[in-house]
């Protein structure tokens, strides 16, 4: 059994707007009875200690969890590099023990169980960031971040750049890869039409 690592802190991104949902907070959907982040939750809760949550909007129904819960230091919506640059900044300010973040969308009920002791395994001092991949196609907001990015990442973000690749470009970058038949496990919510999806994948394969 793989111990947890307590250097190692996972974040929920739920940083956006839903515009496709048409608002609201998707995380909080329901599908067969349970919301979508009752699933990320219970499915990482086994692999780390630490974990706090990325949300821009104040009544957010995410305070009977008892995680710290975060805002996007540059304001904007300047997309989820924002929400690691923010998670960064927690850890450096909180807990600066941490020396890695994972960083996981809040639009995602089928992530792998063993999703963060797959991060665990790739640290290495040679690395600095680590993105998930599902039959070799990359998720970047899917990732492990030193949090030695920080101010390259802060500087990053006031000169303009916004998205994940964009960014890590700049570095060495190593993968986990799943491979999956039936479905994606890195499938992710963005419409009522996919949550109709998303219920009909967990009906066939869990």
């Amino acid at each position: 059994m793989i111990e947890i690592d307590r250097k190692i802190l996972a974040i929920i991104m739920i940083g956006g707007q839903s515009k496709r949902m048409g608002g609201g907070i998707k995380s909080l959907l329901e599908f067969n009875n349970k919301n979508i982040f009752d699933r990320i939750i219970e499915r990482i809760k086994p692999q780390i200690k630490n974990i706090i949550i990325n949300c821009n909007i104040e009544k957010n129904g995410f305070t009977k969890y008892k995680l710290p819960i975060i805002k996007d230091i540059k304001e904007g919506y300047l997309g989820p590099l924002a929400g690691i640059h923010s998670a960064m900044k927690w850890v450096i300010h909180n807990a600066p023990e941490i020396e890695w973040i994972i960083t996981l969308p809040g639009d995602t009920p089928f992530i792998p169980k063993d999703l963060i002791f797959q991060f665990q395994n790739k640290i290495s001092s040679n690395l600095k960031i680590i993105l998930a991949k599902s039959n070799k196609k990359v998720h970047p907001i899917i990732g492990a971040w030193h949090t030695s990015l920080f101010i390259d990442l802060d500087r990053q973000l006031d000169l303009g750049t916004r998205k994940i690749l964009d960014w890590t470009d700049n570095y060495t970058i190593d993968f986990i890869n799943y491979n999956y038949q039936k479905y994606d496990p890195f499938f992710n919510i963005n419409t009522k039409q996919d949550l109709e999806k998303a219920t009909l994948i967990e009906r066939n394969f869990f």
